[in-house]
């Protein structure tokens, strides 16, 4: 298999193919439109001014051409130049006919009327020039013959400017208002894939609707896809279970549109929570992190939905092997318009073979199996219902010029319902359980002028968790009930100012507020003929959050980035302050290599614990709790990091090493040691060394990748191990991945292999029997690990249009998960189980629980778009 796997790979690699070519088929399509359709097949991104494209019309027939005949055809029917940043991004001007002209002037602030003494002329129509000295006075000689030109000067908006006034002597002082275009923030674009770009705040933004094929994915899963990046892991296989940096899931802040999120998961975490089909942008944060977030100490994940007010009428549906979808953007006016969207599972109605293959996967070891043989020719009953269902809604509106709002919704929800009988027995056995994830947001944005602006944000989130667990034996007259509660309500609100000082620097600032309720319980009875034992234990808190932020950041992407700035919380419970700096600085050494360093400090109130009164169930043992600054201590994180990047002919280099200090961990809530004893809490640190290697190289259409990530993640509890550091639960120390894709026509491919070593565990080193009871004697705290992990992945898609104008568009795709089928083992575990011997005495012995991954899951898609 393995010289299989070799010789599929060498042959990826060393395929060169052509270019991606296209076909349009336009009858008086607006051009708005017709731009919109070339992004999507090639991969680009047109940044223009709206109004450039009102009331211009294509008609086109082509077939098989590729982008630059498509440009070369647009600009002989309507007036505009695309000009060409990178291979991705373009901006597109109007164009001027042809004729001459003197133009000379002096150019001048408009806020400060001071003389703007680094400038250069960008774009006058189709002429290029620079300023003749360095007090920003220039004089050029052009082909225009209009009374009215368009002049662009790097950094600031486009003139419009009469010709006749600049033939003036002396000549015109020309005033400016600074403008930044979106792909200023660009520092690498198509990092890993299309669709994928490293910012200049050192953050990765991810952009669904741009998005490459990527290894097993046939559709844009965000957090499937946030996982190609080196350093951010899924050791058990999810998608929602990601671990950046060592940081476990519950301390990464997710946000959607401003929305903090408790629940990203679907199908317990398998699928993502989260529709990408009106996400415009996600931005991911590894160190670094910017002033403005706050309450987790690890990884940042913010989600935002569509900013831009739909022109007309567009939307999309389609389906996998496990849900269906449909999102609509509409406008309703001229300056308003709304989106929805909505999934739902149908696993409740229908079982396909994907969704079997995630059953088998996230149901294991757990009650919800299948029909299972109990002694011979007895047998269990078994109904399972299950399914998930989630919503958006959002309403985009421009008040003016300067003035936009926002208002969101989301709502996510997944539902089980599973009854097990023996008939035989007498027995019946019922589980609920209910996951639900609601939220609203509003944002007000205004651009006072050309340097300043602000926002102001509100947010309400609701997670609710329900899980009731019912059992009745007639036979041995015996009840039991386990119920168990988790509902946070969290609502806050923030203002944020930008401060543009000139075109490089600038000062952001602001503050938030925010109001967790957070509470758990746990109740349940036994009913025997001895009689009723009951238990009921909970707790109620709420934490009263204040930050205060400012941060100055100096952009200049030829030389020197910098982004500093301090936070400083302030905590209700544990009434204490905490200071939070944070540091990200670029330096661009030559035009091969640029260097970076960051630093950061950041602390958590809220976080994940595990409980063990319901743990029989199987799933979701994990509730949310606040800091209280005794048993739950509040979260510290310390990260420092550098890196350097390496680019040249196609090929680029990103090298990342870095060290991050937690502290204020419990025993609780990683479960070390005797889980049956809950009153054990020690609190502890973590210690994490690590190393991120990106490596990529692109020939025409075709693109592979290599991610290698070093881990090194200790802990250290003074109850534990006897005080000796250990490795951690989740440590992964070697993580690689290898991925290809390419496209031709209209098809896309992609190919990749995961390697991985194994997750460390504790093991048992012997066990006794004496007089019926069991002795187990353990080995030294995860001393020992599971077997490698490793496992190929493929995925395909084709795209068609559905008429010849390209308003309906069709895609089929089809994915292969674990194509050899490996049985990869995820967690092990101990547990000690009663049993029956021959004489029907109640005894125990020691069994190994073992976790695995999915085996070979083929799934199937569908989507049509207009």
């Amino acid at each position: 298999m393995r010289t299989i796997l070799s010789v599929v790979l060498v042959f990826i690699t060393s395929s060169l193919l052509a270019q991606n070519n296209g076909s349009f088929s336009f009858e008086n399509e607006p051009l708005e439109n017709v731009l919109t359709a070339i992004e999507k097949t090639y991969d680009v991104k047109f940044s223009y001014n709206a109004a450039l494209a009102e009331n211009k019309t294509i008609t086109l027939q082509v077939t098989d051409v590729s982008l630059n005949t498509v440009i070369q055809r647009l600009q002989k029917q309507v007036p505009i130049v695309f000009e060409k940043v990178n291979e991705r991004y373009y901006i597109i001007r109007n164009q001027v006919q042809a004729g001459k002209i003197r133009i000379c002037g002096s150019l001048k602030d408009t806020k400060s009327n001071a003389p703007i003494v680094e400038a250069s002329v960008v774009n006058i129509s189709q002429n290029k020039g620079t300023v003749t000295n360095a007090e920003g006075k220039f004089e050029l000689f052009l082909a225009i013959p209009s009374d009215t030109i368009e002049i662009r000067f790097l950094g600031y908006k486009t003139q419009r400017l009469l010709a006749q006034s600049l033939q003036k002597i002396p000549c015109e002082t020309i005033f400016l208002e600074a403008d930044q275009y979106d792909l200023e923030t660009v520092l690498l674009s198509n990092y890993l894939t299309s669709g994928i770009d490293k910012n200049t705040d050192g953050s990765i933004s991810l952009s669904p609707s741009q998005l490459g094929i990527l290894p097993g994915l046939t559709e844009p899963d965000v957090l499937q896809s946030i996982q190609l990046l080196p350093g951010i892991q899924s050791p058990n296989e999810t998608a929602s279970g990601l671990f950046i940096r060592g940081g476990t899931p519950d301390q990464n802040l997710i946000l959607w549109d401003g929305i903090k999120m408790y629940h990203s998961g679907h199908f317990f975490g398998l699928i993502s929570a989260f529709n990408p089909y009106v996400i415009e942008e996600v931005s991911v944060y590894k160190s670094g992190t910017e002033t403005r977030y706050g309450d987790r100490i690890s990884g940042v994940i913010d989600i935002q939905t569509d900013t831009k007010v739909p022109k007309q009428l567009s939307g999309g549906f389609g389906f996998n092997m496990t849900h269906a979808d449909a999102y609509l953007k509409v406008p309703i006016a001229k300056n308003f318009g709304i989106t929805v969207s909505a999934r739902r599972a149908f696993t409740d109605i229908l079982e396909t073979f994907t969704y079997n293959n995630f059953s088998d996967r996230v149901f294991q070891n757990t009650k919800i199996t299948e029909s299972t043989e109990i002694i011979e020719n007895v047998f269990s009953e078994t109904e399972n219902n299950f399914f998930f269902t989630d919503y958006t809604i959002k309403l985009i509106g421009k008040l003016s010029d300067k003035d936009e709002i926002m208002i969101s919704n989301l709502r996510t929800n997944n539902e089980l319902d599973f009854l097990s009988e023996i008939e035989a027995f007498e027995e019946t056995s019922r589980d609920q359980l209910s996951i639900r994830n609601s939220g609203f947001s509003g944002l007000w944005k205004r651009q006072w002028n050309t340097n300043f602006s602000h926002s102001l944000e509100a947010y309400y989130s609701r997670f609710d968790f329900d899980y009731l667990g019912r059992f009745r034996g007639n036979l041995v007259n015996a009840t039991e009930q386990d119920q168990k509660r988790n509902k946070i309500k969290d609502i806050g609100f923030s203002y944020n100012t930008n401060w543009m000082l000139n075109e490089k620097n600038s000062i952001q600032s602001g503050y938030q507020f925010s109001s967790n309720d957070v509470s758990f319980g746990f109740s349940g009875f036994r009913g025997t003929e001895e009689g009723v034992t009951t238990y009921n234990v909970g707790e109620q808190s709420i934490n009263n959050s204040h930050a205060l932020f400012a941060a100055y950041k100096y952009n200049n992407k030829k030389e020197l980035i910098v982004n500093a700035g301090l936070r400083v919380n302030y905590f209700s419970t544990t009434k204490e302050a905490f200071f939070e700096p944070r540091l990200y600085v670029e330096k661009k050494l030559s035009d091969l290599f640029t260097v970076n360093f960051s630093g950061e400090l950041k602390h958590q109130a809220v976080s994940q614990i595990l409980e063990f009164n319901t743990a029989n169930f199987g799933l979701e043992n994990q509730v949310w709790a606040i800091a209280n600054g005794e048993e739950f201590p509040v979260l510290k994180s310390r990260q420092i990091s550098t890196g350097v990047i390496f680019s040249n002919n196609g090929w680029r280099v990103d090298l990342d090493m870095y060290y991050k200090n937690i502290t204020g961990l419990t025993s609780f809530n990683r479960s070390f040691g005797n889980t049956s004893v809950l009153e054990t809490f020690t609190e502890g640190n973590s210690r994490i060394y690590g190393v991120d290697v990106l490596i990529e190289k692109k020939i025409n259409n075709y693109k592979t990748w290599m991610g290698y990530s070093y881990t090194d993640n200790n802990f250290e509890f003074s109850r534990i191990n006897n005080g000796l550091p250990f490795d951690g639960n989740y440590d992964i120390r070697h993580y690689f991945r290898w991925a290809h894709s390419y496209t031709i026509d209209n098809f896309e491919f992609s190919l990749g292999w995961n390697y991985r070593t194994g997750t460390p565990y504790t093991p048992v080193t012997s066990q006794t029997q004496t007089n019926g009871d069991l002795f187990v004697f353990i080995g030294e705290t995860n001393s020992t690990r599971i077997p490698d992990y490793h496992r190929l992945d493929f995925s395909g898609t084709y795209t068609f249009d559905f008429d010849k104008k390209n308003k309906w568009k069709g895609k089929i795709g089809f994915s292969l998960l674990n194509i050899y089928d490996r049985n990869n083992l995820l967690e092990r575990y101990y547990e000690i189980r009663p049993f029956l011997n021959q004489n029907n005495n109640v005894q125990f012995r020691l069994e190994t629980v073992d976790k695995f991954s999915l085996g070979i899951t083929p799934n199937l898609v569908f989507r049509v778009d207009f």
